[in-house]
């Protein structure tokens, strides 16, 4: 499939289209997960604040890492009645699974939030920092392992960048969800761990020795140095959370959904009952903006993705 991304220039007239029905909000994972809850959130803070005067409905269509609900979306072709949350995960999965519909297949809208990874140990671990780790996997090459959630997902990739970066052979074991991987780390069954910031790891139980972030991160990581610190500017992964439209969407209504976005993102509702208490990093960035950006990760995610060989 093909199609063009939405990089129009607004300007103040285009805004004035207004959804004349209801509208349907794709959530291409299941009830409960993260863009759900996301997505339900968002819902929320519009109807309290009348930032859209239809009723806004939440459609979940899991299955295929996102796939279902990206094809679902892509279906909608020209609908401005449409909608669907987009996060890095989500595209992640459309480079190593070859996915039918592609970043390219949708029209971009808008970032509301940014989420980052850690690696860290357990907190009684005799390793106290990232190059004592390094040090340990040089010493015996493929004994450190290094736990995340799933494969060819972000916690993957964040390993993908470690093992390139460091210089370390690392051995990377995957787990159903961050449950497991916290329950293995504990119980001594991997040596550290990838976790998304969100995640609200316990300090008192793991120790996080670096931030893949692009600034030092507020407390309780204040304290945690980020790699470009540690000299590893490469090391870097910001998680998004976004949304999309289906493809050809006409321009006056992602002029009206980035509005919708906008006056969200600064609200005092989402930021202290998702924002804070998700423990993600606040932001907005608007669709053209947001449309550069995963253009521009998907090809960071293409390429760390096949120095590890997961693709070709």
């Amino acid at each position: 499939m093909s199609g063009v991304l939405c990089l129009a220039v607004f300007s103040g007239s285009a805004s004035a289209w207004e959804p004349e029905r209801n509208v349907e909000f794709i959530v291409p994972y299941s009830a409960g997960g993260g863009s759900d809850i996301n997505a339900r959130m968002l819902v929320e803070v519009i109807r309290q604040n009348d930032f859209v005067d239809q009723t806004i409905l939440v459609n979940n269509r899991p299955g295929g890492s996102g796939a279902v609900g990206n094809s679902y979306t892509f279906n909608k072709r020209g609908d401005d009645h449409t909608i669907m949350t987009f996060n890095g995960g989500q595209m992640m999965s459309m480079v190593t699974n070859d996915a039918d519909v592609q970043l390219e297949d949708l029209t971009p809208l808008g970032t509301l939030a940014l989420d980052t990874l850690l690696l860290g140990v357990a907190a009684d671990s005799d390793i106290e920092n990232v190059d004592e780790l390094v040090e340990q996997a040089k010493q015996d090459p493929g004994s450190v392992t290094i736990g995340g959630a799933g494969r060819g997902g972000e916690d993957h990739l964040a390993f993908a960048m470690l093992n390139s970066s460091l210089g370390a052979d690392f051995q990377y074991v995957p787990f159903g969800g961050t449950g497991e991987v916290t329950s293995a780390l504990l119980g001594g069954h991997i040596d550290a761990a990838v976790y998304k910031l969100g995640s609200r790891m316990d300090p008192a139980q793991v120790r996080s020795l670096a931030a893949l972030a692009e600034e030092r991160l507020e407390a309780p990581y204040d304290d945690v140095p980020t790699f470009a610190e540690l000299g590893h500017p490469d090391i870097k992964l910001m998680i998004f959370r976004g949304y999309a439209g289906p493809p050809d969407m006409p321009a006056e209504a992602v002029a009206y959904w980035e509005g919708v976005l906008e006056k969200a993102s600064e609200s005092e509702q989402w930021n202290n009952d998702y924002i804070d208490k998700n423990n993600l990093i606040g932001t907005f960035v608007g669709a053209e903006e947001s449309a550069e950006f995963y253009s521009e990760e998907k090809a960071r995610y293409t390429e760390k993705f096949k120095e590890v060989g997961i693709i070709e």
